[in-house]
């Protein structure tokens, strides 16, 4: 395999150990309506027409709505020499581990005594 599968779980540690590039594949519509903080927008049809130019030195750390699509992109990436990582379940996964760390902070927010 040319490329490392991540679990959404796994996203915040891996960024943090690689330094990683995150790149949220979906359309811009997509994108302004929800995305992963600290993700960068490359649309799927940027990657197709090969008018990117990323970074070598850089772990490259992809997602898309379901995991499909960046599955693709980060096989083709990785036959091309690139490091890269793809999130399995995509935004989709991503939403589900955000929202409990979101509701925590929200309640320990909300709490009068600390």
């Amino acid at each position: 395999m040319d490329f490392q599968i991540v679990y959404a779980s796994q996203l915040e540690q891996l960024l943090r150990e690689s330094r990683g590039l995150l790149i949220d594949i979906r359309e811009s519509e997509d994108y302004n309506a929800g995305h992963w903080p600290g993700a960068i927008n490359y649309p799927y049809e940027m990657f197709e027409s090969n008018h990117l130019r990323l970074p070598r030195n850089r772990k490259i750390i992809l997602y898309c709505e379901h995991g499909g699509g960046s599955m693709q992109i980060a096989r083709r990436l990785g036959r091309e020499g690139y490091r890269v990582a793809t999130v399995v379940g995509g935004y989709e996964a991503l939403k589900k581990v955000q929202e409990p760390i979101s509701k925590i902070v929200g309640m320990c927010n909300n709490r009068e005594e600390y």
